[in-house]
Order: structure tokens, then C-alpha cells, then sequence
């Protein structure tokens, strides 16, 4: 980490922008263009970038490789794939401390394109917009949440409802991540085995099909997290040898930390490894235990989500401030349409490319489950309670172990007096 910090700091763009300079930066996108709005009400493009060199005005090229950040207050960059070069003026100028980047970059200018974005991203981009272009005849909740629920294209989404998804703790359905994934790969396998391919097939089959949902979705944190551990799991199986999640989940942790330090400063992927972690260890037994009490479908529907949500409270509150009391019955009525959204959505985004006529039905059907989410967000979210806030950072912490802490002791008085209860009412 600390190499890879020093290394920020190093090389022609660093030193440009620690002097103010007007440059021509050479660019790829690394993700899309997004459009925010600044404190100041002024709309400006944010592009995440790799800076492959620049040219100042003597028209001296310099190379490099550092990640920077461009805010755009003008030209045409929305639309724009990751992928895609470009080369623009910017005026250069020194990160915050703390950021991962070499450098941020403001410009007015449109950017020059430089070539084209390699085939994969072309295709992704066709099938996203063709995904839109299906929903835009659903109402504006199911237009904005369907794109999300299968893409994590967000950027349609009313702020209202962007609002009361993260107050209920629903924001991890737009956030795509192992359960979009495994839905996807389960659907898969699925018609794999109908058509009677063998195991092995089936799972170099599914396995190929991971870097394309990753591609089409976009390399998100708990998207690389979810795909290296379901290639794992894929891996496992044709080598004949059963996978077990904890060591499965290591590898990947381990494995993407080396590759790129800087995850391990990410609350998506902190969180994404926090809440599988707490399914597969915690999940198991709060659902054996209440299913005595409930059956068991429902009792691990209750179970899953109260324990991601248990491991991910820490994160959301350092991070956030961010206090979710209602996620786990947020989750629990959510959690029949997930699956039908996500098949419906992305059965319609496949099709849309090929007869966009078509694809209008599959659209319609995921639009109804994105509705039922939409309802509960924006019913629980209305509750008294449900938008309480904490400290953030380590004060944050400090004050979910200490309510952590003494939940426990009163859970653990309440069974000491009950089971001494029961032994006083037993006869001699």
C-alpha cells in the first residue's frame, strides 16, 4: 500500500499538477461518465481516468501511467465507454490528501476520441442502452430501479427513492454483487443441465459467462469480489474437489488486495466481504435456531439479511454515519421479487438488443417486481426511526460495540433469569 501511495505522488502528471499546469492530457476511461451536481448548484461531469501522458505548450510529450479524476463543467463526455481514449486540455492540480489519485484535472473542452473502446465495452454499452430504451415506458420508479437492479446503472433512479433505498437498507440491490451474480449463474447452470451438457461443460460454460457479466455490469468492488469467488467455486467443481466458502472467500480477499491495494480502503468492498462472510458463518446458525420456531424458509430468510446487515452496520456507520433499524423486514419483504426483477431484467436487456419490440414484455414483468421494491422502500422509509444517524468514523465504532455490548449483556441477563425461572418452577 504505502509503495503503491508513494507512487501517486511520482511522475509527470503529479508534478504537473503540483505546479498548476495547462496540459493535454492522453486518457482512458476506466469507468463511465457521471454527471453530479456541485455545492455550488453547477452540474459537472465526473470521468474516472488512467493518464497515459501529456503535452505541455513547447509540445514536449511526457509519459506516464497515473489514475486521475476530471470534472467536466462543459462538453459532450456522458455517453462515453470505458475503454474509450481521448485526449483533452485540462488545467492540472493537486489530489486531496487521501485520494487515489495522481491527479485531478478540470476542463470546458470536448473531448478529441482517439479510436474506438475495445469490442467487449461496445457491446456492453449497446446492451445497456437498449435496457433503458425497453424501460422507458414503465413509471419513473420502475424506469430508474430495473436498470439498477440488473446493471447498477443508478443514474435514472429519483433521488427520493435513491433516498429511501439506502434509509431501509436496500441500497445493495443496485449495487451488484454476489447475488445478482448468482442469480444469473444459477440461470444458467439451470439451462445447461436441461439441455443435457455434463458438469464439466456446465461449469467452463458459466465460468466464460463471468468476465462478460462483469464486463456488462461494470468492475465494481463487490462485482470483482463475487465473480473471483464464483470462478473458484466453478474451478472446484470441475477439479472434482468440494469448495468450502471461508477459504474460497480468502483467496479472493487475498488475491484482489494484491492485485490492487487500494480495495481494501473501499467500504463497497469492506462490506461485500464483511456480509459474505457473516451469511456463511452466521447465517446458518440463526436459521437452524429459528426454525424452530418458524419454518425454515422463512427462518433463513430472516437469518441472511440480519446477519449481513449485523456485519455491515460497523462499516455503514464509520463510513456514513449511516443507521439502517429497518433493513432486516426491508429485506425480508424485498426479498421475493429480487430474483423475478433481476431474470426478468436481464432477459429483457438480451433481448432489447436483438427486437426491441419484443423485449417490452420481459420489461414489463420486471417492472412489476422493481414496484413491490419501490413500495417497501418508500413505506418503511416513512416510518418513525427509520432515517436515524450516528457518529461517524471511530466515535461511530466506538458507539455500535458499546450498543453491540450492552444488547448482549441484556440479552444474556433475560436468558440467565429465564432458564432460572424454569428450574424454580420444576418440582423438587
Amino acid at each position: 500500500m504505502t509503495m503503491h501511495l508513494a507512487a501517486l505522488h511520482r511522475g509527470a502528471v503529479a508534478d504537473a499538477a503540483r505546479a498548476g499546469e495547462v496540459v493535454e492530457l492522453h486518457l482512458t476511461l476506466v469507468r463511465d461518465p457521471t454527471q453530479v451536481r456541485a455545492s455550488t448548484g453547477r452540474s459537472l461531469t465526473v470521468i474516472d481516468a488512467t493518464a497515459h501522458g501529456l503535452r505541455r505548450d513547447d509540445n514536449t510529450w511526457q509519459s506516464d501511467d497515473a489514475p486521475v479524476t476530471v470534472f467536466a463543467v462543459a462538453g459532450h463526455w456522458l455517453g462515453l465507454l470505458p475503454g474509450q481514449q481521448v485526449t483533452v486540455d485540462a488545467r492540472l492540480r493537486p489530489p486531496r490528501r487521501g485520494d487515489l489519485v495522481a491527479a485531478v484535472a478540470f476542463t470546458s473542452d470536448d473531448p478529441t476520441l482517439v479510436g474506438r473502446p475495445p469490442l467487449m465495452q461496445r457491446f456492453a454499452g449497446r446492451v445497456r442502452n437498449a435496457l433503458r430504451d425497453a424501460c422507458a415506458g414503465l413509471g419513473a420508479d420502475e424506469r430508474g430501479l430495473v436498470p439498477g437492479l440488473v446493471l447498477g446503472d443508478v443514474a435514472a433512479m429519483p433521488p427520493d427513492l435513491t433516498t429511501a433505498f439506502r434509509t431501509t437498507g436496500l441500497t445493495h440491490l443496485n449495487a451488484v454483487s454476489g447475488a445478482n451474480l448468482a442469480i444469473v449463474l444459477g440461470a444458467v447452470l439451470v439451462a445447461l443441465r436441461w439441455s443435457g451438457a455434463g458438469r464439466r461443460w456446465r461449469a467452463v460454460i458459466a465460468a466464460s459467462a463471468v468476465p462478460a457479466f462483469v464486463v456488462l455490469v461494470r468492475p465494481s468492488p463487490s462485482v470483482l469480489r463475487a465473480a473471483l469467488m464464483g470462478v473458484l467455486v466453478l474451478l472446484a467443481d470441475v477439479l472434482g474437489r468440494r469448495s468450502a466458502s471461508i477459504p474460497v472467500l480468502s483467496a479472493t480477499v487475498l488475491t484482489l488486495v494484491l492485485v490492487d491495494p487500494f480495495l481494501a480502503r473501499s467500504p463497497g468492498f469492506a462490506m461485500s466481504v464483511a456480509a459474505t462472510g457473516a451469511i456463511v458463518l452466521v447465517a446458518p446458525g440463526w436459521t437452524h435456531r429459528l426454525s424452530a420456531h418458524m419454518p425454515q424458509p422463512l427462518a433463513a430468510a430472516v437469518a441472511v439479511p440480519a446477519a449481513a446487515q449485523l456485519a455491515c452496520t460497523p462499516i455503514l456507520v464509520a463510513a456514513f454515519g449511516q443507521l439502517t433499524p429497518l433493513a432486516v423486514p426491508a429485506n425480508l419483504l424485498a426479498a421475493p421479487a429480487v430474483a423475478p426483477a433481476t431474470l426478468a431484467g436481464v432477459a429483457c436487456a438480451l433481448l432489447a438488443v436483438v427486437s426491441p419490440a419484443l423485449a417490452v414484455v420481459p420489461a414489463h414483468i420486471a417492472g412489476l417486481a422493481a414496484g413491490w421494491l419501490a413500495v417497501v422502500a418508500r413505506t418503511l422509509s416513512a416510518l418513525p426511526g427509520a432515517g436515524l444517524r450516528g457518529p461517524s468514523g471511530l466515535s461511530g465504532v466506538v458507539f455500535v460495540t458499546a450498543v453491540g455490548a450492552a444488547g448482549w449483556f441484556v440479552v444474556r441477563r433475560l436468558r440467565r433469569r429465564r432458564a432460572r425461572a424454569m428450574l424454580g418452577a420444576c418440582p423438587p
